[in-house]
């Protein structure tokens, strides 16, 4: 059952844990949010809680930061 909770080990080799409700995404060892929102081609568009904006591209377990060039790994 997917509850929403999801480790995560960013390029950097930090890990914390998310979770995600709707389109709010937590990080809940800082306690920001991000918002997802969709977008088409398997892309989303993000809004980080400093007012950028990017986009992501999930393929399998791996996520993709396009227009900073990292990566997380959701366990």
């Amino acid at each position: 059952m997917d509850t929403g909770f999801r480790s995560v080990i960013g390029s950097d080799g930090a890990t914390h844990l998310e979770h995600q409700v709707g389109t709010m995404r937590f990080d809940l060892a800082t306690g920001r949010m991000t918002q997802v929102l969709p977008s088409p081609g398997g892309m989303r568009s993000v809004i980080r809680p400093n007012g950028s904006f990017g986009l992501e591209q999930t393929i399998g377990n791996m996520r993709f930061n396009i227009e900073q060039g990292n990566y997380d790994l959701l366990l």
